[in-house]
């Protein structure tokens, strides 16, 4: 079957072509035709009665009276509307919001993509991802401070084939879960980026984070991964550990990261029954990372039997 790019749409030629660069870059390429409806404007911010699900700078209105959902963005004025059964996305983005194009991307289109992707069978999932020198595929998920982007960012050190860091879509391979990363690069707040030793990156300075790419630090992009190991990470202190849970323990910490599972009822089973399904495809741990990943960075494949 022949695949179909994501298009974009926009009398703005030099808007277009930013975010047709942003859509090459993700290297995302979805089973059916997926398309941004964009136009510059005064976006309508009349918000309307539905109940507001909040992620950092969105707001996500779904469920009754109307289907689909409505996103606003809350940096700059901005809106998108994706209806229920729809695969286009209508955007009107003001002059204020193009004028910032590259948080628009990072936090508004971003979001954007993850419910067109949903049209797709493509569902979000908070977690990085990694294929170990074994095979094995990794998928390390939790929120923003759980340390996901330190440990994608050792493993590349190491060699590891990296997908991503945070943005990735779990997607029903028959008989078994795979994982579809967004090419980005890796977001290393200060503590981490000093520890990891290495000088390479780019500052983000509205995020005040450093910018890391995989192949950056000797890596290769891996755009999809079939996980083994399922790892639920904290930060603590020194020493690193890890504990293996059971399917069902793991399936309730999946549930945590997939916060669009609870949106838009008539894909939400779909959702839950991939992540059923991956809690019984991978064995889960529940990994602390300690400051010694830092010294012996081959320490986390060495708790992971």
């Amino acid at each position: 079957m022949m695949r179909t790019p994501i298009s974009v749409t926009c009398d703005d030629a030099s808007v277009r072509e930013k975010l047709e660069a942003w859509v090459r870059r993700c290297g995302i390429v979805p089973p059916n035709k997926l398309s941004f409806r964009v136009m510059i404007g005064s976006p309508d911010t009349h918000k309307g009665s539905r109940r507001v699900f909040r992620q950092p700078a969105v707001e996500i209105r779904s469920g009754p009276p109307d289907c689909g959902v409505h996103i606003s963005w809350v940096t700059a004025p901005a809106i998108a509307s994706i209806p229920g059964g729809s695969s286009e996305a209508s955007v009107v983005l003001s002059p204020t919001a193009t004028s910032m194009m590259g948080t628009c991307v990072e936090t508004f289109l971003i979001t954007v993509l993850i419910f067109l992707l949903r049209r797709a069978g493509w569902h979000h999932v908070h977690g990085a991802t990694a294929r170990d020198p074994q095979g094995r595929g990794w998928l390390i998920a939790g929120d923003a401070r759980a340390g996901k982007s330190t440990t994608a960012a050792l493993l590349a050190s190491r060699g590891w084939p990296v997908g991503t860091d945070d943005t990735a879509f779990l997607v029903d391979d028959d008989e078994r879960v795979s994982v579809k990363a967004c090419h980005g690069p890796i977001a290393l707040r200060k503590g981490g980026y000093t520890l990891l030793g290495r000088n390479v990156g780019e500052l983000l300075q509205r995020r005040q984070k450093m910018a890391v790419w995989p192949e950056d630090l000797g890596a290769t992009w891996l755009p999809s991964v079939e996980p083994d190991m399922l790892l639920f990470t904290t930060v603590g202190d020194r020493v690193s550990k890890a504990e293996p849970i059971g399917a069902r323990e793991a399936l309730t910490e999946l549930v945590r990261w997939s916060a669009w599972v609870v949106l838009e009822p008539e894909l939400a089973q779909e959702h839950l029954d991939l992540l059923t399904k991956l809690a019984k495809q991978a064995q889960g741990y529940r990994v602390t990372l300690g400051r010694d990943l830092f010294d012996h960075p081959n320490r986390l494949a060495e708790l992971i039997p």
